[in-house]
């Protein structure tokens, strides 16, 4: 593991990424909106004399709120041209050529387009300090909604990988990206809010039907980020989940395999030579 992490590849594109002005102006830009706007909830908070303690959570949602956004926004942009780049700019082949396999290089590829992601998500932990001034939150939470943030990064950065691995224009895989992280987040509470009426309309049963009680739709809503975040942040937000875990536990191990599944996927898609499941081989 060791090795993989010192790859020429890895190295190459960590250095090109991190010793850039840009990459500091933009974390430095980052943590001052993000400071300004809990300055700001701070300074209204002290305006507000009947506020009580521990039941000011304003500002953690919206600071949980933004930073999931950027995450939505940035994760699936930041992945979408790594293998289609090299193929625009006709390296992918020399890349073959080299001595690290199809799937080390897409790890390598995820690894490098999301380090500077999780370098925002990290260097913003120590502002939700500042939270705990003012209770409502735990640090269990905070830790909780921290590894929410991860896996979500790693789904969309692996989407982002996948669309380009499997297209070749850079312009169409990240659109393909943002469609397919736009169904995850927004479609699959689509689905929850038009199926339940659904379910209950088309039943038999004389006793009004909670579409909650069947497993489909529990696992359906357990999927969707904005319900699991509302969930971690104790918002009474989207339909009670009662599954056999946490919910956000399901969501983790879901999230984890989807980029598992997505990351192999891509590797085999690289392959300048694949063996198809029914024996023939195309390149």
């Amino acid at each position: 593991m060791g090795g993989f992490f010192t790859n020429p590849l890895i190295v190459k594109e960590l250095r090109e990424r991190f010793r850039v002005k840009k990459s500091i102006w933009i974390l430095a830009l980052y943590l001052l909106i993000l400071g300004a706007i809990l300055l700001g909830f701070v300074y209204l908070e002290q305006m507000n004399s009947l506020s009580a303690p521990g039941e000011n959570r304003e500002a953690f949602i919206v600071m949980a709120v933004i930073q999931y956004g950027m995450i939505c926004f940035i994760a699936p942009a930041l992945s979408a041209g790594t293998v289609s780049g090299e193929r625009e700019r006709q390296t992918l082949n020399i890349l073959l050529t080299t001595q690290l396999s199809p799937l080390k290089i897409v790890l390598s590829k995820l690894l490098t387009s999301l380090a500077f992601i999780f370098l925002l998500v990290v260097a913003s932990i120590p502002l939700y300090s500042l939270m705990f001034l003012y209770g409502g939150i735990s640090p269990s939470q905070l830790l909780t909604l921290v590894v929410f943030f991860a896996v979500n990064i790693i789904l969309f950065g692996s989407l982002g990988l996948f669309c380009s691995t499997w297209v070749k224009r850079t312009g169409v895989s990240t659109i393909l990206a943002y469609g397919l992280a736009f169904f995850f987040v927004v479609g699959t509470g689509l689905l929850v809010m038009f199926l339940g009426p659904l379910i209950a309309e088309m039943s038999d049963s004389v006793q009004p039907v909670d579409p909650m009680d069947y497993v489909g739709m529990q696992v359906l809503s357990s999927l969707n980020p904005v319900i699991i975040m509302s969930n971690i942040l104790g918002e009474d937000f989207g339909p009670k989940l009662r599954l056999f875990m946490e919910p956000w536990q399901f969501f983790v191990i879901v999230c984890c395999l989807l980029s598992a599944l997505l990351v192999a996927w891509s590797g085999y898609l690289l392959r300048p030579i694949r063996r198809s499941w029914f024996g023939w081989r195309k390149s």
